[in-house]
């Protein structure tokens, strides 16, 4: 009787501690690292690039279309993407539940372009960005740490006489 009672309490012990296991992996929260860098320098007529973004926002991918979103960076900032460029930079990192996400969006609010070694602000054209996440997506963990990178591919275009326009576009993977 005594043995059965062990091997009981050892089920019982050993199946306490895998749904703790499950809930805790399941439903937990990890962290996501945003980061984001340029591929090698193409700007067009441009010798550096600072753009501005908003709040850059990260959606589940068993949501619905405009339910899921979470906010990953709240204020947005700016970044020299002379300084990103065949490198990433972490520009921000938020706390997330478990789970699968697939898009991250962000809009660029507003750009400067040096040329010939002037400054100009470049007119944005369509800064919205929803950037689909390559891979499947990337899979925040329970207690693990996740990193994401936005590889920002912004397009210069115009003159000094006509103005600057920045036409941005993005790519985002599993870092």
């Amino acid at each position: 009787m005594r043995i059965w009672t062990g091997v009981l309490t050892g089920i019982l012990a050993a199946s306490i501690i895998m749904s703790s296991l499950f809930i805790y992996l399941g439903y937990g929260s990890g962290t996501l690292i945003v980061e984001m860098e340029d591929p090698p320098m193409d700007w067009g007529p441009a010798s550096h690039v600072y753009i501005n973004y908003s709040a850059i926002m990260i959606h589940r991918a068993d949501a619905a279309n405009e339910s899921g979103w979470l906010t990953v960076i709240e204020d947005g900032g700016e970044i020299n993407l002379t300084d990103v460029v065949k490198v990433s930079k972490p520009i921000g990192e938020e706390y997330l539940p478990a789970g699968k996400y697939n898009i991250i969006r962000f809009n660029v609010t507003s750009a400067l372009v040096t040329v010939d070694e002037a400054n100009y602000t470049a007119t944005v054209v369509n800064g919205r960005l929803n950037v689909p996440i390559t891979r499947g997506g990337i899979q925040v963990n329970a207690g693990g740490t996740t990193h994401l990178v936005i590889d920002i591919t912004p397009r210069i275009t115009g003159s000094e006489a006509e103005g600057f326009r920045l036409v941005p576009a993005a790519k985002a993977a599993p870092g």
